[in-house]
């Protein structure tokens, strides 16, 4: 046998189970059919090239080329199998379409087999007994056309179909097309090409058709698009459902568990197929035998699902019968892990919890008398530390000089006492007090690393293992003079920002109870001064300010309760508007001049603190505050922060939803008295007929009614983002009767 003969045969035996796989793996469909039936014909053609070319005399060879008179039935089966694939197939029903496709086809075969017309015999060559095609006849010529045709056609399809499609779509026709054109390309050489040229080199059509089919084949079993039969979908369900699913004789022995279930139970299929249902539901009494007979019944309920290392895990499962003309035959059990959940409706349980125990400590504070400094500390301190449960609470005060932090108490959990003495130089540490004097809070979940507290690493840190801080600034009429610190010896910690808003409180009942202090000691000697004034318009900025927290805290403890979604966002966002108003009196009491507010440390402030609320740890969402020296009076700080309160909150909410980063800038700026605010985003816009003069949501319609307060003018940009422009005077004081 010579290796061309080797390799007819080898291609023959290679498409025939080709043909097989192809069409057991979807006996009823008709693509698989016709694609099975082209793969039998190429065996067959393939085996007689393989008896033509191992023929040992001119009879046989004869005899073997005569078999092969069906070839031209290849380009018609094969476009058939084309416009199947591309969705062409009604062209398919119209039977003369058939009749043309296949009768010229027919005419050449009977043709070859029955004349000369095609070939002048048969030659000798290195590779075995070949056809001589007769090149001077014009049947030859109209063969050669027809064959080109079909095939270019069948080419030409898959193609404008691969340009629409996508997915696996276009991976099968992707696959189709190349065993399309490797078939064309080499049949033309081998069998055209090179015998019009003179050139010796023997027919590989059978081959690449061989080889061609693996490519059609591989597309269509892998990516098979036609209708599929119910079982097949079924079949892919079951196998590929993400739940487990567990299926029972009516004696309740396990016939069936999906993939997913046996990864899930840790067991393989002969350990666990045949046992018990009891084996892995331990609570499966709760299914009573006699409602499983009834058809159609199902039952819904949590469970625990025992695995094979012994550990249970809750589940939520259902249990369905499953009937045959009406008789049970058998039980289904589709199942749910609900791990995750339960850990989630824990936490929750656990943060609502911690919510009211916090803001139930504040109200209780604001009742309490704090005139008395030393004794208010050391209560302060040890009620934080058990209520936040860290480890050391402290405060620390600067001397008049502001050069040394003195520790006045410190309260330690675990040893359930207080110190105080421990002194720092406040010029060794410029950072980290730079740092609280710009900010509401520090936090440091590592502290030894973390940019402000790490110059504390060697000298305050180390010695008393301290691994994260959250320390609150401590402010007496505009003057940051000490400072409350909190923190882990145990281990790292990250403050939620309940918590840091809890310290920042805690932080104001200190200043309280300083000012109350020092109010005493100074009472008798302001009475008549001017002072008295301003120390009295700052308590009310304070009172108002603690008013507002109060309400917030109250707004917080109410929004614990309530389960819907909606309901508790709004409680939220009347949460911010009230804190937003709040820091316009905080800051009046924190400066000298009780007439004006500074906008930018105003500002920073402001989208600190709307950033962590709104802002996901998983979005990398920057802001830029460019503010001029911008300073506005009580009358129009209020409004000015509501609508920087409701712009920044809205682009957190909704600018930047599928977005994993963004920008947010405000800027700010006076000229000739008139100020110009710009708030943008580059998020993903609002839609271009959108007009916030007819808006429904709340937060806008209060921007539009702010803006008409301040007698103001609004211009919303559209493009790259979302851009609100507002011009307006500052508010004369009206005198009030």
């Amino acid at each position: 046998m010579n290796i061309y003969a080797f390799i007819s045969l080898f291609s023959s035996i290679v498409v025939f189970f080709l043909g097989n796989y192809i069409y057991y793996k979807n006996p009823d469909n008709r693509l698989n059919q016709l694609i099975a039936i082209l793969c039998f014909l190429v065996a067959y053609l393939s085996f007689a090239e393989y008896g033509l070319r191992n023929a040992d005399n001119i009879t046989n060879a004869i005899f073997w080329s005569k078999t092969t008179f069906i070839w031209p039935m290849l380009t018609p089966l094969l476009l058939t199998i084309v416009l199947i694939v591309t969705k062409r197939n009604k062209i398919l029903k119209n039977k003369l379409i058939i009749i043309l496709l296949f009768l010229p086809s027919t005419v050449i075969s009977l043709t070859g087999l029955l004349t000369n017309q095609l070939n002048n015999g048969l030659t000798n060559a290195y590779w075995g007994w070949t056809t001589i095609l007769n090149l001077n006849s014009p049947i030859l010529l109209l063969t050669v056309l027809w064959i080109i045709i079909l095939g270019l056609t069948s080419i030409i399809l898959s193609y404008m179909y691969y340009r629409k499609s996508s997915g696996s779509e276009k991976i099968q026709i992707t696959y189709i097309l190349i065993g399309l054109t490797v078939v064309l390309i080499v049949s033309l050489i081998t069998e055209l090409i090179l015998p019009l040229n003179s050139i010796e080199f023997p027919e590989l059509t059978y081959f690449s058709s061989a080889f061609g089919l693996l490519f059609i084949s591989y597309g269509v079993a892998n990516y098979r698009l036609p209708s599929l039969t119910p079982e097949i979908a079924a079949n892919e369900i079951v196998r590929n459902i993400t739940n487990f699913l567990v299926i029972t004789d009516c004696n309740k022995k396990i016939n069936y568990v999906n993939p997913v279930g046996l990864k899930l139970l840790g067991y393989i299929k002969s350990e666990i197929y045949g046992k018990s249902v009891d084996l892995i539901f331990p609570e499966h009494n709760k299914i009573r035998s006699k409602d499983l007979q009834h058809n159609g019944y199902t039952k819904h309920f949590e469970t625990t699902l025992n695995l094979k290392n012994n550990d249970s895990i809750p589940i939520l499962l259902s249990a369905s019968s499953i009937s045959k003309k009406t008789s049970p035959i058998g039980i289904l059990y589709m199942g749910t892990d609900i791990r995750k959940r339960k850990a989630i409706e824990q936490q929750k349980r656990s943060i609502a919890k911690q919510t009211i125990a916090r803001q139930s400590v504040l109200l209780e504070l604001y009742k309490e008398d704090i005139s008395e400094l030393e004794k208010t500390l050391k209560h302060l301190t040890e009620t934080v530390s058990k209520t936040l449960n860290v480890d050391r609470v402290s405060v620390w005060f600067f001397n008049k000089e502001k050069t040394v932090l003195t520790c006045t108490d410190i309260y330690i959990l675990d040893t359930d006492v207080h110190e105080n003495g421990l002194k720092l130089i406040a010029q060794d540490y410029p950072k980290y007090i730079n740092a609280l004097k710009n900010s509401h809070n520090l936090t440091a979940e590592n502290a030894l690393t973390h940019p402000d507290t790490a110059e504390f690493k060697d000298s305050y840190l180390k010695p008393n293992g301290i691994i994260s801080m959250m320390d609150v600034p401590i402010w007496l009429q505009g003057e940051m003079v000490g400072v409350l610190c909190h923190e882990q010896t145990k281990n790292m910690r990250k403050y939620t920002f309940e918590e840091q808003d809890f310290a920042a409180s805690i932080s104001y009942i200190i200043s309280l109870s300083l000012e109350a202090s020092e109010r005493d000691k100074a009472q008798k000697q302001i009475i008549d001064s001017l002072e008295e004034k301003n120390v009295l318009l700052r308590e009310i900025h304070h009172r108002v300010k603690n008013n507002m927290q109060i309400i917030s805290s109250l707004l917080s403890l109410q929004s614990s309760t309530i389960e819907n979604p909606e309901m508790r966002e709004v409680f939220h966002e009347s949460q911010n508007r009230v804190k937003s108003m709040s820091m316009i009196h905080e800051q009046l009491y924190q400066t000298d001049n009780l007439s004006k507010i500074d906008f930018k440390i105003y500002i920073n402030g402001l989208i600190k603190s709307l950033f962590q609320i709104y802002s996901s740890s998983l979005k990398q969402i920057k802001w830029n505050v460019d503010v001029k020296d911008v300073k506005l009076n009580l009358e129009t700080s209020i409004p000015c922060g509501l609508i920087i309160n409701e712009l920044i909150s809205n682009s957190l909410k909704h600018a930047f939803k599928e977005r994993d980063s963004g920008k947010i800038t405000v800027k700010m700026d006076s000229y000739n008295n008139l100020i110009t605010l710009i708030v943008a985003d580059n998020g993903i816009g609002i839609p271009n007929n959108f007009q916030i003069e007819n808006t429904s949501t709340l937060g806008l319609k209060l921007v539009t009614t702010l803006v008409k307060q301040l007698d103001g003018e609004m211009i919303v940009n559209k493009e790259n983002g979302t851009s609100f422009t507002i011009t307006f005077k500052e508010i004369t004081y009206m005198k009030r009767e």
